[in-house]
Protein backbone atom coordinates (compact mmCIF):
# COMPACT_ATOMS: atom_id res chain seq x y z
CA UNK A 1 0.00 0.00 0.00
CA UNK A 2 2.68 2.58 1.31
CA UNK A 3 4.59 1.95 -2.77
CA UNK A 4 1.62 2.88 -4.30
CA UNK A 5 0.83 6.09 -2.59
CA UNK A 6 4.61 6.51 -3.32
CA UNK A 7 4.37 5.77 -6.80
CA UNK A 8 0.78 8.17 -6.81
CA UNK A 9 2.98 11.29 -4.93
CA UNK A 10 5.81 10.73 -7.66
CA UNK A 11 2.72 10.57 -10.21
CA UNK A 12 1.11 13.84 -8.83
CA UNK A 13 4.10 15.65 -8.69
CA UNK A 14 4.98 14.84 -12.49
CA UNK A 15 1.64 15.85 -13.61
CA UNK A 16 1.78 19.38 -11.45
CA UNK A 17 5.19 20.15 -12.84
CA UNK A 18 3.97 19.45 -16.55
CA UNK A 19 1.15 21.70 -15.56
CA UNK A 20 3.05 24.40 -14.30
CA UNK A 21 5.46 24.10 -17.10
CA UNK A 22 2.67 24.19 -19.72
CA UNK A 23 1.34 27.21 -18.03
CA UNK A 24 4.69 29.56 -18.02
CA UNK A 25 5.22 28.06 -21.85
CA UNK A 26 2.05 29.53 -22.61
CA UNK A 27 2.22 32.65 -20.89
CA UNK A 28 6.22 32.76 -21.88
CA UNK A 29 4.25 32.62 -25.78
CA UNK A 30 1.41 34.95 -25.45
CA UNK A 31 3.64 37.69 -23.70
CA UNK A 32 6.25 37.39 -27.13
CA UNK A 33 3.15 37.66 -29.42
CA UNK A 34 2.00 40.80 -27.58
CA UNK A 35 5.31 42.40 -27.67
CA UNK A 36 5.11 41.13 -31.39
CA UNK A 37 1.85 42.94 -32.04
CA UNK A 38 3.45 46.67 -30.20
CA UNK A 39 6.37 46.13 -31.90
CA UNK A 40 4.41 46.36 -35.43
CA UNK A 41 1.87 48.51 -34.30
CA UNK A 42 5.48 51.36 -33.31
CA UNK A 43 6.76 50.71 -36.80
CA UNK A 44 3.65 50.93 -38.67
CA UNK A 45 2.74 54.02 -37.29
CA UNK A 46 6.55 55.51 -37.59
CA UNK A 47 6.84 54.70 -40.92
CA UNK A 48 3.79 56.38 -42.08
CA UNK A 49 4.87 59.33 -40.17
CA UNK A 50 8.75 59.26 -41.63
CA UNK A 51 7.71 58.42 -44.89
CA UNK A 52 5.42 61.74 -45.32
CA UNK A 53 8.69 63.71 -44.74
CA UNK A 54 10.70 62.31 -46.63
CA UNK A 55 8.09 61.94 -49.88
CA UNK A 56 7.76 65.86 -49.18
CA UNK A 57 11.46 66.65 -48.88
CA UNK A 58 14.35 68.62 -51.13
CA UNK A 59 16.72 65.59 -51.36
CA UNK A 60 20.74 66.09 -52.13
CA UNK A 61 23.03 63.63 -52.34
CA UNK A 62 26.86 64.54 -50.69
CA UNK A 63 29.99 63.18 -51.86
CA UNK A 64 30.53 59.31 -50.63
CA UNK A 65 32.94 59.38 -47.48
CA UNK A 66 33.82 55.19 -48.28
CA UNK A 67 37.92 55.53 -47.97
CA UNK A 68 39.22 52.05 -49.08
CA UNK A 69 42.17 52.18 -46.95
CA UNK A 70 40.31 52.83 -43.34
CA UNK A 71 41.02 49.74 -40.54
CA UNK A 72 37.60 48.46 -39.90
CA UNK A 73 36.61 45.01 -38.42
CA UNK A 74 36.67 42.05 -41.34
CA UNK A 75 36.56 39.24 -39.61
CA UNK A 76 34.13 37.57 -37.40
CA UNK A 77 36.89 37.60 -34.33
CA UNK A 78 37.82 41.56 -34.90
CA UNK A 79 33.99 42.04 -34.89
CA UNK A 80 33.21 40.76 -31.99
CA UNK A 81 36.56 41.73 -30.14
CA UNK A 82 36.11 45.78 -31.37
CA UNK A 83 32.47 46.15 -30.29
CA UNK A 84 30.23 45.58 -26.72
CA UNK A 85 27.43 43.92 -28.98
CA UNK A 86 26.64 42.14 -32.40
CA UNK A 87 23.17 42.42 -32.53
CA UNK A 88 20.44 41.38 -34.97
CA UNK A 89 18.20 44.26 -34.66
CA UNK A 90 14.73 45.52 -36.43
CA UNK A 91 14.67 49.48 -37.13
CA UNK A 92 11.43 50.67 -35.25
CA UNK A 93 12.04 55.00 -35.64
CA UNK A 94 14.12 57.65 -36.95
CA UNK A 95 13.82 61.41 -35.55
CA UNK A 96 15.68 64.38 -36.72
CA UNK A 97 18.91 65.75 -35.32
CA UNK A 98 19.27 69.18 -36.97
CA UNK A 99 20.94 72.22 -35.69
CA UNK A 100 24.14 70.44 -35.93
CA UNK A 101 27.11 72.32 -38.24
CA UNK A 102 29.69 70.07 -40.03
CA UNK A 103 27.28 67.11 -39.05
CA UNK A 104 24.27 65.34 -40.46
CA UNK A 105 22.86 62.37 -38.82
CA UNK A 106 19.48 61.22 -37.53
CA UNK A 107 18.20 59.37 -33.97
CA UNK A 108 17.72 55.44 -34.21
CA UNK A 109 15.46 53.63 -31.90
CA UNK A 110 16.24 50.14 -32.60
CA UNK A 111 14.70 47.07 -31.70
CA UNK A 112 17.31 44.10 -30.31
CA UNK A 113 16.27 40.53 -32.07
CA UNK A 114 18.70 38.62 -31.17
CA UNK A 115 22.41 39.27 -29.63
CA UNK A 116 25.25 37.70 -31.73
CA UNK A 117 27.94 38.64 -29.61
CA UNK A 118 28.07 40.18 -26.32
CA UNK A 119 25.56 39.34 -23.41
CA UNK A 120 22.19 38.26 -23.73
CA UNK A 121 20.84 40.98 -21.48
CA UNK A 122 20.00 43.22 -24.10
CA UNK A 123 18.05 40.84 -26.29
CA UNK A 124 14.10 42.39 -27.02
CA UNK A 125 15.32 45.88 -25.57
CA UNK A 126 15.28 49.52 -27.19
CA UNK A 127 18.53 50.68 -27.92
CA UNK A 128 18.88 54.57 -28.92
CA UNK A 129 21.44 55.41 -31.75
CA UNK A 130 22.61 57.50 -34.49
CA UNK A 131 22.74 56.55 -37.92
CA UNK A 132 24.77 58.94 -41.03
CA UNK A 133 22.85 61.19 -42.89
CA UNK A 134 18.98 62.85 -42.72
CA UNK A 135 17.08 65.77 -42.62
CA UNK A 136 19.78 69.14 -41.90
CA UNK A 137 19.71 72.51 -42.74
CA UNK A 138 21.59 74.05 -46.12
CA UNK A 139 23.29 76.72 -44.32
CA UNK A 140 24.81 74.11 -41.72
CA UNK A 141 25.78 72.15 -44.23
CA UNK A 142 27.13 73.97 -47.37
CA UNK A 143 29.03 76.51 -45.58
CA UNK A 144 31.28 73.81 -44.26
CA UNK A 145 31.31 71.46 -47.10
CA UNK A 146 32.20 74.39 -50.00
CA UNK A 147 32.59 77.69 -47.59
CA UNK A 148 29.42 79.16 -48.96
CA UNK A 149 26.22 80.23 -46.98
CA UNK A 150 22.98 79.67 -48.22
CA UNK A 151 20.74 82.13 -46.98
CA UNK A 152 17.19 80.79 -47.58
CA UNK A 153 18.66 78.29 -44.93
CA UNK A 154 16.71 74.63 -46.43
CA UNK A 155 15.79 71.69 -44.78
CA UNK A 156 17.32 69.23 -46.79
CA UNK A 157 17.21 65.38 -46.85
CA UNK A 158 20.61 64.69 -47.48
CA UNK A 159 22.05 61.09 -49.01
CA UNK A 160 24.96 59.30 -49.24
CA UNK A 161 26.01 56.42 -51.07
CA UNK A 162 28.34 54.99 -48.40
CA UNK A 163 25.13 54.56 -45.91
CA UNK A 164 21.30 54.60 -47.25
CA UNK A 165 19.01 54.98 -44.63
CA UNK A 166 17.67 51.73 -44.49
CA UNK A 167 13.32 51.37 -44.60
CA UNK A 168 11.43 51.71 -41.36
CA UNK A 169 11.06 47.86 -40.89
CA UNK A 170 14.41 46.94 -41.42
CA UNK A 171 16.46 43.98 -40.34
CA UNK A 172 19.72 45.17 -39.52
CA UNK A 173 23.54 43.41 -38.54
CA UNK A 174 25.45 45.79 -36.80
CA UNK A 175 28.22 46.28 -34.01
CA UNK A 176 27.22 48.83 -31.21
CA UNK A 177 29.05 50.02 -28.02
CA UNK A 178 27.54 51.42 -24.90
CA UNK A 179 28.17 55.31 -24.50
CA UNK A 180 28.46 55.17 -21.06
CA UNK A 181 32.12 55.84 -20.67
CA UNK A 182 32.29 58.20 -23.77
CA UNK A 183 29.77 60.66 -21.79
CA UNK A 184 31.81 60.16 -18.41
CA UNK A 185 34.79 61.23 -20.14
CA UNK A 186 32.68 64.15 -22.09
CA UNK A 187 30.36 65.85 -20.27
CA UNK A 188 29.65 68.21 -23.42
CA UNK A 189 29.64 65.31 -25.55
CA UNK A 190 26.60 64.51 -23.24
CA UNK A 191 25.11 67.37 -22.98
CA UNK A 192 24.67 68.30 -26.45
CA UNK A 193 23.16 63.90 -26.97
CA UNK A 194 20.51 65.02 -23.94
CA UNK A 195 19.37 67.67 -26.63
CA UNK A 196 18.06 64.61 -28.75
CA UNK A 197 17.49 61.99 -26.11
CA UNK A 198 20.28 60.08 -26.44
CA UNK A 199 21.91 60.44 -22.78
CA UNK A 200 20.32 57.68 -21.40
CA UNK A 201 21.67 53.97 -20.46
CA UNK A 202 20.35 52.55 -23.54
CA UNK A 203 22.38 54.85 -25.75
CA UNK A 204 24.76 52.95 -28.12
CA UNK A 205 27.11 53.73 -30.78
CA UNK A 206 27.21 52.20 -33.85
CA UNK A 207 30.84 51.39 -34.13
CA UNK A 208 31.74 51.31 -38.08
CA UNK A 209 28.00 52.36 -39.80
CA UNK A 210 30.42 52.44 -43.40
CA UNK A 211 31.63 48.95 -43.10
CA UNK A 212 29.68 46.73 -40.68
CA UNK A 213 26.36 47.47 -41.27
CA UNK A 214 23.95 44.93 -43.23
CA UNK A 215 20.38 44.94 -44.31
CA UNK A 216 18.18 42.16 -44.63
CA UNK A 217 16.86 41.95 -48.65
CA UNK A 218 13.95 40.65 -49.72
CA UNK A 219 15.54 37.09 -50.37
CA UNK A 220 15.80 36.79 -46.60
CA UNK A 221 19.72 37.24 -46.80
CA UNK A 222 22.08 40.58 -45.51
CA UNK A 223 23.88 42.26 -47.63
CA UNK A 224 26.28 45.23 -46.74
CA UNK A 225 23.96 48.32 -46.82
CA UNK A 226 27.10 50.44 -47.83
CA UNK A 227 26.41 50.82 -52.18
CA UNK A 228 30.04 51.69 -52.94
CA UNK A 229 30.95 48.46 -51.48
CA UNK A 230 28.00 46.21 -52.43
CA UNK A 231 27.51 47.36 -56.34
CA UNK A 232 31.32 46.92 -56.34
CA UNK A 233 32.96 44.93 -59.35
CA UNK A 234 35.56 42.42 -58.67
CA UNK A 235 37.49 44.19 -61.90
CA UNK A 236 37.97 47.25 -59.67
CA UNK A 237 41.27 48.12 -58.30
CA UNK A 238 39.39 48.10 -54.67
CA UNK A 239 37.81 44.94 -54.69
CA UNK A 240 40.93 42.98 -52.76
CA UNK A 241 40.92 45.63 -49.90
CA UNK A 242 36.70 44.77 -49.41
CA UNK A 243 37.07 41.11 -50.21
CA UNK A 244 37.05 39.88 -46.84
CA UNK A 245 33.74 42.00 -46.23
CA UNK A 246 32.14 39.90 -49.06
CA UNK A 247 33.59 36.62 -46.48
CA UNK A 248 32.31 38.42 -43.24
CA UNK A 249 28.70 38.86 -44.89
CA UNK A 250 28.74 35.02 -45.96
CA UNK A 251 29.70 34.02 -41.71
CA UNK A 252 26.66 36.29 -40.43
CA UNK A 253 24.12 34.83 -42.78
CA UNK A 254 24.55 31.13 -41.65
CA UNK A 255 25.04 32.54 -37.77
CA UNK A 256 21.60 33.82 -38.37
CA UNK A 257 20.04 30.57 -39.98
Amino acid sequence: MKKIWGVLVILLAVVTLISCSNSAHKAYNSKTENENASLKRKIKVNKKHWNKMTSAAIIEYLPGSTNFDDVFPSTWHDMKHKNDYVIEGTIVNYEKMEHQPLLVQTKATIHVDRVLSGSKTLEHQYIATTVPMGFAFSKDIKSSVDGSSDQKNTEVLYRQTNFPLPKIGSQIITGIKSNKKKFEQNRAFKKEMAKYNLSGSDSYLITEPNYNFWIKNDAGKFIINNLDIRNMKKSNPNYDKVYSLVELTKQLNSKVK
